[in-house]
């Protein structure tokens, strides 16, 4: 008489450090193969994982990019929503400076990841896409600074005539270029303390252009005459 066949053993689910592991053997493979010469199998076979898990936790390849950018933010986050209880402490020029060197270190570990997506242009407008659904991009930081230096306008620590958009915007490309800058040309192995010095450069020049001029009110004080 033929032995009954052993029950099948349910299907593991993915284990709770897949997700995680799977983001680090990206990281790595990007930053060290580029993007390119990676594949969905290659993510796998290094975070020593099957490939179908990949799938189960991202779904597709512009997920996965996805989440590899949002896992790289830092305290980029942190520091652009603790601006507003900066209004009136410190410099207007120190709180920029944190603001910046936050953004810096963001931009400088996700600029080879977003360069390389040129190179497919189908993954880019996906992934491109899937950012707009979730408002996701650099108008979000520059939406925050601009908050903030409006309220300082108020105050008038910012000058009137500045335009806190403008501004905003000028932060997050001196940011976006100083990392691109540092990673093609030097490799991304600039001097941390060199690469803050410029930093401050950049927002100290922009600040001679924020300086209240000489009769200049705070925006309260203008509306309390009206």
């Amino acid at each position: 008489m033929a032995k009954p066949a052993a029950p099948r053993s349910a299907s593991r689910p993915p284990s709770p450090d897949q997700k995680e592991r799977l983001l680090a053997a990206t990281e790595q493979l990007l930053s060290s193969q580029g993007l390119g010469c990676v594949s969905t199998r290659d993510i796998a076979r290094a975070a020593n994982v099957a490939e179908g898990a990949l799938y189960h936790h991202f779904g597709d390849k512009a997920e996965l990019i996805l989440s590899v950018v949002l896992h790289q933010l830092g305290d980029f986050p942190e520091v652009l929503q603790s601006l507003p209880l900066h209004v009136g402490q410190n410099t207007v020029q120190k709180n920029l400076e944190i603001v910046l060197e936050s953004a810096f270190a963001f931009h400088h570990r996700i600029t080879p990841l977003m360069c390389s997506l040129f190179a497919d242009q189908a993954l880019l407008v996906k992934v491109r896409g899937m950012m707009a659904e979730r408002s996701m991009g650099p108008g979000r930081a520059a939406f925050a600074i601009a908050a903030y230096l409006r309220a300082e306008q108020q105050l008038g620590r910012v000058a009137l005539s500045a335009a806190p958009e403008t501004v905003a915007e000028l932060m997050m490309a001196v940011s976006f270029n100083a990392a691109l800058c540092d990673q093609f040309f030097c490799g991304g192995l600039e001097a941390k303390g060199k690469a803050r010095h410029r930093l401050r450069e950049a927002v100290r020049a922009l600040m001679t252009g924020l300086q209240p001029a000489n009769g200049d009110e705070p925006a309260v004080a203008r509306g309390a005459k009206k």
